[in-house]
């Protein structure tokens, strides 16, 4: 099959299972809009801007590359609204050219904060003031719901939002990590790394190891806004890893420490141990971070045993290989079907749009009010 990843390469994983599908004898290319600011690996990179004749031209090159499978990584397709032409217009017309329409989701283009906060004590939406415009993610899900083959989710949590999609665990491409293991028996060094502080609960993580090292012999390095390779680096010559101690799952950072044979930390659901019963990530949130770290950082032999672990685990559940079949079948079982009428609520909820229409509501009301009066 020739398969076409797009519009974005998410934590790798549009690159991760190509490798696993080119593996399998399928050709696959993965493009990205704009540079990836990971500096992760892609295949073409399309400067896409306001002019939408820089969507079409992208639309363009891919129907003419004939890939059967369009597969697309969050809430988005290679056409965005722009100048009247309605976001995912290209949705209808792969459909009636009998092209395979799979979507992969990764946490924030689906999830809920409302849901979220009732359902997580720990959500990041209790500590931080990230958006979550949720009629925009329900807009989008039904415009994809109407025309997508097949749905998947990278973390089981996420399933709640779209029950239909297939699980679809995160990946690596193996071969690009070598085993290193804990690099000091004494005074380890502990790293953490973040795009976004609010999210993973840095401040939470930094104020308790500062708080530690009154006690216990580590150092400690924050990351942030480091590429991909630049981060590598920086986790091969740590001994643990701190991803984060808010949300519930392990992301691709744990992977990765656990890969090249680090301790990996990070706040575990029971619902992913649950699909997971394996996973060796070490389980921590902010009321108990401190009693976590002291053990690790006193016992490198609990260190080398979970690095060990944490390799063996990659390999076994995490691999590109392990998610390229899952893929394969996915898109052979998605068979095409005729394409459905384009549905009339294919733009994105405007909030001046909302505001202008309660304005309207307000002065219709003050009006209604004046008529009374002068009855």
């Amino acid at each position: 099959m020739r398969i076409l990843q797009a519009p974005s390469n998410v934590a790798n994983q549009s690159w991760s299972t190509a490798q696993g599908l080119r593996e399998r004898g399928h050709e696959v290319e993965v493009w990205n809009y704009g540079p990836s600011p990971n500096d992760f690996p892609v295949d073409r990179v399309f400067t896409v801007g306001a002019d939408p004749n820089d969507s079409i031209d992208a639309l363009r090159a891919a129907l003419d590359g004939n890939f059967d499978v369009f597969h697309f990584h969050t809430t988005r397709t290679l056409i965005s609204a722009s100048k009247g032409i309605p976001q995912m217009w290209d949705l209808p017309v792969l459909r009636a050219l009998g092209k395979r329409i799979v979507f992969s989701f990764h946490g924030s283009d689906i999830r809920l904060a409302s849901h979220h906060i009732d359902d997580d004590p720990w959500s990041f939406y209790k500590f931080s003031d990230i958006p979550c415009d949720e009629e925009k993610i329900s807009t989008r899900l039904a415009l994809i719901r109407t025309y997508a083959h097949a749905m998947t989710v990278s973390s089981t949590l996420d399933n709640v939002y779209v029950p239909e999609a297939t699980y679809l665990p995160k990946s690596l491409h193996i071969p690009d990590y070598a085993m290193v293991g804990p690099t000091r028996k004494q005074r380890p060094l502990i790293v953490h790394a973040t795009r976004r502080r609010a999210t993973k609960g840095t401040d939470l993580l930094i104020s308790e190891l500062t708080r530690l090292q009154g006690h216990h012999d580590f150092d400690f390095k924050i990351i942030e806004g480091a590429t991909h390779s630049q981060l590598l680096r920086e986790l091969a010559g740590a001994d643990i890893v701190v991803e984060k101690l808010l949300g519930g799952d392990a992301g691709v950072i744990s992977l990765e420490a656990m890969a090249l044979g680090k301790v990996a930390i990070a706040r575990i659901r029971e619902e992913v141990r649950s699909a997971h019963p394996e996973i060796p990530v070490v389980s921590a949130n902010p009321n108990t971070f401190s009693e976590v770290m002291a053990e690790l950082i006193q016992s490198h032999r609990l260190r080398g045993e979970l690095g060990e672990r944490g390799r063996a685990y990659v390999e076994a559940e995490h691999s590109g290989a392990r998610a390229a079949a899952l893929l394969e079948d996915i898109y052979m079982t998605a068979k095409p079907g005729p394409a459905r009428p384009h549905p009339n609520w294919a733009s994105d909820p405007s909030e001046r749009r909302l505001e202008a229409a309660y304005a309207r509501m307000q002065r219709l009301e003050e009006q209604n009010a004046r008529l009374r009066g002068r009855r």
